[in-house]
């Protein structure tokens, strides 16, 4: 492989003032964000409104798991294997690349990485600990983004494209922060999957939001997200609510029904039938990090469920264009798990629409990210180019 790569799916290890350093007077006033350290000193916890941050076991991200730990069990699962016990090996201290940008761009001149998509850790498990109290769930996430400003930048060296986080709970809210990240130089925004607040996020409500999106020509992306969620909440209502004791064998059952990729399907389904491409053709959508398994049973769904309803299918502002299979296939480009059969979502969404996309750090990474390109065994070179560099290239310009 003669060229640099870059990279879909990347991320920091935040740093623990990254929702206090910027603080609003509230948040202050009510020590909305706080740590609270163990009397013995050994575990600092996450505190959100009096509640703890818990989806993440140890915030602090120190000590950390060594990148690509968990991968070699991924793949082992997918074709049916046993995980290991040990499987996420011993902790290390944590390292400076995953807090200073400077030092980050010289491993990734090491990995052969010319630019890279940053993507949160622990910003991606907060909002639904937020969500009760707009003022405060708009507050924290702009506290957030200025930290990110700070220590990645949204465009640093036109090589690292960290996204800043939004919420669409509240709309004026919501075009508040997108213009302000705008202004900054963002390239990308990232928004947590499944439906908006009881909306859909392509209800006409929110069309003043999506024609700024479109106006500025930044990508959409909706990457995998922890912590609680309507989704969620929903799932132990109807599956595991009280008396009953809450058992771990009803996290398993979560895991599957209320998960990521029923989240991402819900999405895009929205999107598509709801007709948001049709009103906003030029809008331009990546999935990060939720993998690509559920794709041809939703490029299925979408198209029997528009047939049902009529030959025609008629949504907001208007009747879509095409079936909705092939809507979904010219607006949203999809990074899918590197032990998945990458060949096979080639030839479900069409080569231009497959992004290459590492995870790295993390444990479920690939340990040495151009080490992707064995996952496309069997594909020409130019194609490789496309999704290892080209495809994430174009939709950032």
């Amino acid at each position: 492989m003669d060229f640099s790569i870059f990279d879909a799916d990347q991320h920091y290890y935040e740093a623990e003032d990254c929702f206090t350093r910027y603080a609003s007077r509230r948040m202050l006033t009510e020590k909305y964000i706080r740590w609270v350290t163990e009397s013995d000193g050994k575990r600092r916890r996450l505190f959100v409104g009096g509640k703890e941050a818990n989806v993440i076991g140890n915030p602090t991200f120190d000590p950390i798991t060594t990148p690509g730990i968990y991968h070699q069990t991924l793949k082992s699962l997918e074709v049916g294997k046993d995980r290991a016990a040990d499987a996420y090996g011993k902790l290390e201290p944590i390292r400076a690349c995953y807090r200073d940008k400077q030092v980050r761009i010289g491993v990734m001149d090491e990995q052969g990485v010319e630019k890279t998509l940053m993507f949160p850790t622990l910003g991606v498990t907060m909002e639904g600990f937020l969500s009760e109290d707009a003022e405060m769930l708009y507050d924290c996430f702009h506290a957030f983004n200025r930290w990110i400003m700070d220590d990645w930048g949204f465009a640093y060296r036109d090589r690292i494209f960290a996204a800043p986080y939004l919420c669409m709970l509240d709309l004026e809210r919501a075009i508040t922060e997108l213009e302000w990240v705008l202004k900054e130089g963002a390239r990308l925004i990232t928004i947590r999957p499944g439906p908006a607040y009881g909306r859909s996020p392509a209800d006409p409500y929110f069309d003043p939001f999506w024609a700024r999106v479109e106006e500025s020509g930044v990508l959409l992306t909706y990457h995998s997200f922890e912590g609680p969620s309507e989704a969620g909440n929903a799932h132990n209502k109807l599956w595991a609510a009280p008396p009953q004791r809450r058992l771990k064998e009803h996290g398993l059952l979560k895991s599957v029904i209320a998960g990521n990729d029923a989240a991402i399907m819900d999405t895009l389904s929205a999107l598509v039938l709801h007709n948001l491409f049709g009103r906003f053709p030029k809008l331009k959508v990546a999935v990060i990090e939720m993998g690509a398994s559920w794709v041809p049973y939703l490029l299925t769904r979408i198209d029997h469920a528009g047939g049902l309803v009529n030959r025609k299918i008629t949504a907001f502002g208007g009747t879509l264009s095409d079936k909705p299979s092939e809507i979904l296939k010219k607006h949203v480009s999809i990074a899918p798990f590197p032990e998945e059969d990458v060949p096979a979502l080639i030839g479900q969404i069409g080569a231009d629409q497959v992004l290459m996309g590492s995870d790295w750090p993390h444990a479920e990474s690939i340990p040495h990210p151009r080490d992707y390109i064995r996952c496309l065994e069997g594909v020409d070179q130019n194609t490789i180019k496309h999704i290892m560099r080209d495809n994430i290239q174009n939709l950032i310009n």
